[in-house]
């Protein structure tokens, strides 16, 4: 099998799902909440390299094994993509040809000498099916539609053709690719392009290559690519239409069974099981805009300047006059289907994970898709296939962490009071309860009613953020810590049952201090926790029990040296 293009850095995902989201065929599988790819799946399109915003998801670097190759000292040629145009505008692009031999290639050719080829090959007398050239459609209907590969049009891809066509001019010569695709890296170890291309290098490995090297476009001189076939408009190949263009194919967007796309979304579309692809001619290309929206471009670049950088150096670019008979090389491509059986759903398997996830009732089908699906249905039946977990949906989380973090304070030693803005009851907790032998009935009322309010008066006039005191109340000593949540307009009140505790100064300044520290803690975990739960879910409820569990012991073990 041939290896995957794009590797994981599993200690840079965090949890974040952008990679399942954007995955237009879902190969991204969420195993302890960590993003691996579905190789069964996975069309190499890059998109998940792209658009992670930690860098986790890379494209594989071959520099290593590129380097390799100039060390065995065989003649080594560059195919260059045409997209490079859009990459290297301008004099940047006439430059490139200088600064690739500087690096050691002995000859520098365009891609668009096989592009040519593949679309003549493509066409014919008779065009009809959907054409080959990008990697990841062929992947695509390989692994997920199958039942189209009789639609594909067994020609092989421009840098197939073009390995060819350089090996048979210079036997035993090494080639290597150079353009903006993923999909590349995997197309070369296909069983049937075996030998045609060495190495499949991105424009970004490019880039590092030169600038280790101390190679910059700026210092290079203008020189010619190293051209040996006719190119003519195959130099469009990159964009949506060019290999039509090339085969001289009407392609104006009004013929009715001449259609060329791009972008995962038409993609994908037009291999529903709606269309009957027969006698219609189709160019796909998986990337939005064509190959100049590859991955393997800088993302703050513009497909429109890209598409005039393409546009404006094929009009400008030598073109050779003919197109050399070169019919002993074998153009042919086959195509197998991979497809993987989806495993089978029960409607009980759905419900029960909805009901785990507390969706049955479909006003909480929220259908957000901030797991990375487009809807709870589509979740809850990758969370059967084993493709993602319950925990990737946030208000799921959400409400599991507000649970806990009740139960924290129903639970704790300390009694807990928060008051609204006229200092007015408005929750208490068991401990609270017990300690001022009051009920929820009292809910409402002023929190006077029950204790000194001085420090929450204090805190209402905003004078102060926080108040502590040691006070005595129905034969009890207690320690109490206010604060003002001024955003929630509300105001907590910790308060700690000291009666049996018996302390000199310096005692009680360190119970001050810890349980200072504590409830501090506890309370800015609290804020956190609303304001940004759906990035530190995960971590939430771990923190809030922590920080519990030393609130419950402050007590216990910490107080057991103290006299009596």
């Amino acid at each position: 099998m041939a290896r995957i293009a794009i590797n994981t850095i599993a200690a840079n995902c965090q949890d974040c799902y952008r990679c399942v989201r954007e995955c237009p065929v879902k190969a991204i599988r969420i195993t302890g909440g960590q993003a691996e790819i579905e190789e069964d799946l996975c069309v190499e399109c890059g998109t998940c390299a792209r658009e992670c915003p930690q860098k986790a998801k890379i494209i594989r670097s071959d520099l290593l094994e590129a380097k390799e190759i100039f060390a065995s000292g065989k003649t080594v040629v560059a195919s260059v993509a045409p997209s490079f145009a859009a990459m290297y505008p301008g004099p940047l692009g006439r430059r490139l040809p200088s600064a690739l031999r500087r690096l050691g290639f002995k000859l520098v050719s365009e891609t668009a000498e096989g592009a040519k080829y593949s679309a003549v090959k493509s066409f014919g007398d008779n065009p009809s099916g959907v054409c080959t050239a990008c990697p990841a459609v062929v992947n695509f209907v390989e692994k997920h539609r199958p039942e189209f590969l009789d639609s594909l049009i067994p020609v092989v891809s421009p840098m197939i053709a073009h390995g060819r066509l350089l090996k048979s001019i210079f036997p035993g010569c090494q080639v290597i690719f150079i353009g903006p695709c993923a999909a590349k890296k995997q197309e070369i170890e296909r069983p049937g392009n075996a030998g045609a291309i060495d190495l499949a290098l991105t424009f970004q490995e490019i880039d590092e290559w030169l600038h280790s090297e101390g190679i910059y476009l700026d210092d290079c001189s203008e020189s010619s690519f190293d051209n040996f076939f006719e190119i003519g408009d195959a130099r469009l190949f990159p964009l949506q239409g060019g290999m039509l263009k090339t085969g001289n194919i009407p392609n104006s967007g009004t013929e009715e069974d001449i259609i060329h796309l791009s972008g995962p979304e038409d993609v994908i579309s037009v291999f529903s099981g709606k269309n009957d692809l027969d006698g219609k001619v189709i160019e796909p290309l998986f990337c939005k805009g064509g190959c100049i929206g590859g991955p393997c471009f800088p993302s703050n670049g513009e497909l429109v300047a890209r598409r005039r950088s393409v546009i404006a150096y094929a009009k400008e670019a030598a073109k050779p006059p003919r197109l050399p008979r070169v019919s002993e090389i074998n153009f042919k491509a086959s195509f197998v289907s991979e497809a993987k059986a989806e495993e089978p759903v029960s409607d009980n398997q759905i419900q029960k994970i909805l009901e785990r996830t507390g969706k049955v009732d479909p006003i909480f089908q929220l259908n957000c898709g901030a797991c990375g699906y487009n809807s709870c249905l589509e979740n809850a039946i990758a969370v059967a296939r084993g493709m993602a977990e319950p925990e990737m949906c946030i208000p799921y989380m959400r409400r599991l962490a507000q649970q806990r973090s009740d139960r924290i304070i129903e639970t704790t030693p300390n009694g807990i009071v928060i008051l609204d803005n006229s200092l007015c009851m408005i929750k208490m907790n068991p401990a609270f309860q017990k300690m001022f032998m009051c009920s929820t009935g009292i809910l409402g009322r002023r929190v006077s009613y029950l204790v000194n309010a001085e420090g929450f008066e204090a805190l209402q006039t905003g004078s102060m953020e926080k108040y502590e005191a040691f006070r005595s109340k129905y034969s009890i000593r207690y320690h109490e810590i206010l604060y003002a949540l001024r955003e929630e307009n509300q105001y907590v009140g910790i308060y700690s049952d000291i009666s049996k505790i018996r302390m000199d100064s310096g005692q009680l300044d360190v119970i001050k201090s810890q349980t200072l520290k504590h409830a501090q803690e506890f309370l800015d975990h609290q804020v956190r926790f609303s304001q940004e739960m759906a990035h530190y879910l995960g971590k939430s409820t771990a923190r809030s029990e922590e920080i519990a569990k030393r609130l419950i012991s402050l007590f216990g073990s910490e107080s057991d040296g103290l006299p009596k």
